[in-house]
C-alpha cells in the first residue's frame, strides 16, 4: 500500500503520541469504571443479604456495563473535533486519513470489546473475594465460557454461522453507530446520534405499521421468488444478518468519508 495512504511507522507514531497525550485520562477512566462496578456490585449484594453474585448476575452486569460505558466511549470518538482549535491541530498531524480512521476505530472497538469485559471480570472477582471475608457463603469464580454457552433451538443450529453473523453484527452496530456520530457531529455527538437513531426507528416503525395494517400487507402471501422477503426462520436470520453486516459497513464508510471531508 502506498506510503501516502498507510504507513506502519506513521501509524505507530500516531499511537505513541495519543498514548503520551491521553495516558492520564485513560488511567482515570479505568479507575472510574472499576470503581462504579465495585460500588454497584457491593450495593446489590448488600441488598441481597450479602449473598455472593452468581452466573446470572455476572451476565446481567456484564452486558449492562459494556453497553452503557461502551456507547458512552464510542459516542465521543474523534475527541479533537469537539473544538475548532483542536480540530485544526488534529488534521495537521503527519498521518493519512486512513491511519487516523483505523487508529480511532481499532482503539475504540478494542477497548469496548476486550478491555471493558476484562476489567469487569477482574473487578467482579475482586469484589467477590473481598466480600468472602464478611459472609459465610462461598464465592465461586466465573469464567467467560459459561456466559457464552447457551443452547440454540434446532432450527437456529442449521444456520449457526449466519446466527453468529447476525448477533455479532448487531452488537458491533450498537457501537459503530455512536462511533460514526462522533465523526459527524462536533457538539454533543452522542446526544445527537441517539436522537437521530430514535427518529429513524420511529419513522421506519411507523411506515411498517402503515404498510402492514391499513394497507393490509399482512394478508398478502409472497411467493418464494421474492428473496428480499424472508419466508422462514432461517431466511429471516440470513436476511437480517446480511442487513446488519451491510449497515456496519455503510456506517464505517460514512465515518471515513466524513473524516476525509474534514481533511479537505
Amino acid at each position: 500500500m502506498s506510503n501516502n495512504v498507510f504507513n506502519l511507522k506513521r501509524f505507530l507514531m500516531l499511537a505513541k503520541q495519543h498514548y503520551i497525550q491521553n495516558n492520564k485520562l485513560l488511567f482515570y477512566a479505568i479507575i472510574a469504571y472499576v470503581g462504579v462496578i465495585f460500588i454497584l456490585l457491593t450495593v446489590v449484594q448488600m441488598g441481597n443479604d450479602r449473598e455472593p453474585h452468581g452466573l446470572e448476575s455476572f451476565q446481567g452486569f456484564l452486558i449492562g456495563f459494556i453497553a452503557v460505558f461502551g456507547i458512552l466511549y464510542t459516542g465521543y470518538s474523534f475527541p479533537a473535533f469537539r473544538s475548532k482549535e483542536s480540530t485544526i491541530n488534529y488534521l495537521m498531524l503527519p498521518s493519512s486519513v486512513l491511519e487516523k480512521f483505523l487508529f480511532e476505530l481499532l482503539t475504540r472497538l478494542s477497548i469496548v470489546l476486550i478491555l471493558l469485559p476484562l476489567l469487569f471480570w477482574i473487578t467482579f472477582h475482586l469484589q467477590g473475594y473481598f466480600f468472602n471475608l464478611f459472609t459465610p457463603l462461598p464465592f465461586e469464580s466465573i469464567s467467560f465460557g459459561p456466559v457464552l454457552d447457551f443452547e440454540l433451538p434446532d432450527t437456529v443450529k442449521e444456520y449457526y454461522i449466519w446466527f453468529v453473523i447476525l448477533v455479532g453484527s448487531l452488537v458491533t452496530l450498537g457501537f459503530v453507530l455512536p462511533f460514526t456520530g462522533g465523526a459527524m457531529f462536533s457538539k454533543q455527538p452522542l446526544v445527537k446520534t441517539l436522537f437521530a437513531v430514535a427518529l429513524i426507528v420511529i419513522f421506519y416503525a411507523g411506515c411498517l405499521f402503515i404498510i402492514i395494517e391499513p394497507m393490509g400487507l399482512k394478508n398478502y402471501q409472497p411467493n418464494d421468488s421474492m428473496f428480499l422477503i424472508p419466508h422462514s426462520e432461517g431466511g429471516a436470520i440470513k436476511f437480517f444478518g446480511s442487513l446488519a453486516l451491510f449497515s456496519n459497513l455503510v456506517m464505517l464508510f460514512i465515518a471515513y468519508r466524513k473524516l476525509k471531508e474534514r481533511e479537505v
